[in-house]
């Protein structure tokens, strides 16, 4: 128990502060429909850090965060301009086209590296399991700022999420305030992504929301089942990880996926 403490401590600490963060901003993702807009400002982010990369800069340097900040602030722009009031063209496929060209992008940029495959990987799947406490404190203070944010813009961002033309109608800007929710998600997604890598960011933002949207109408009952399976998906998938010599990563997400799957499996089986 002690050697799993010190170990996994500091992984699964800054996991839940993931999951905080993340799962309030997934229920605005999962409610807007825009589904896959977090794994592209991942991956728009991952863009960035490649770029640092090309420069000589390491992954979780200064630099590399720096760079991965940049291109995440251009790719809000991209995506709060992409908003479309014409049915025949949801915000979905330019959403997807985005990912796929920073996607292209970045494999052509890793691909003049000496080791790209392997920062491919590890922009992919993150390294979580050898976070350090640091990076937890600087994560929390980070995304203790940006909650500051969310919290001041929380009604006028939960009403251009929930029902836009109304919003518009009561004078919000809708791009302007996209634009907020897209940039401070892009803040977020470029801290943690360098962490956790592109598929634990896109889980804990997506999955846990849809979860919680199935079972509960009030925000309060959503936001709390999101803590309770987030912290239950974080615990059981790194007791995995180190139970089983697994990647703490891909354990996590599995976990989730697993869990995902047992609710709606039991919701079907209470209606019947």
């Amino acid at each position: 128990m002690r050697e799993f403490l010190e170990m996994m401590a500091a992984p699964v600490t800054i996991s839940l502060v993931l999951v905080a963060m993340h799962g309030y901003l997934g229920t605005h993702v999962v409610q807007r429909g825009v589904i896959f807009v977090d794994i592209a400002l991942a991956q728009i982010a991952a863009f960035g850090v490649s770029l640092a990369l090309l420069l000589g800069a390491e992954v979780g340097s200064g630099v590399a965060y720096a760079t991965g900040l940049a291109t995440t602030f251009v790719g809000a722009l991209l995506l709060s301009g992409t908003r479309t009031h014409n049915d025949r063209i949801p915000q979905e496929a330019y959403i997807g086209v985005i990912y796929v060209v920073f996607s292209a992008a970045m494999m052509l940029i890793l691909a003049n590296l000496p080791h790209g495959g392997e920062e491919v990987n590890h922009l992919l799947v993150g390294s979580i399991l050898w976070v350090s406490w640091f990076n937890v404190i600087k994560t929390s203070i980070l995304y203790a700022a940006l909650g500051g944010v969310l919290l001041w813009g929380h009604s006028r961002l939960t009403r251009v999420t929930e029902n836009p033309e109304q919003a518009q109608a009561d004078g919000l800007n809708l791009r302007r305030w996209d634009f907020v929710f897209y940039l401070v998600l892009g803040v977020v997604v470029t801290s943690s992504v360098q962490v956790a890598g592109v598929l634990m960011v896109f889980t804990l933002l997506v999955v846990p929301s849809i979860m919680a949207i199935r079972l509960f109408d009030r925000t309060p009952l959503r936001v709390a089942w999101v803590l309770v399976v987030g912290t239950v998906s974080v615990v059981i998938g790194a007791t995995l990880s180190y139970t089983l010599d697994l990647p703490t990563g891909s354990a996590i997400v599995c976990t989730f996926g697993l869990l995902m799957g047992f609710q709606i499996l039991m919701e079907n089986l209470v209606r019947k």
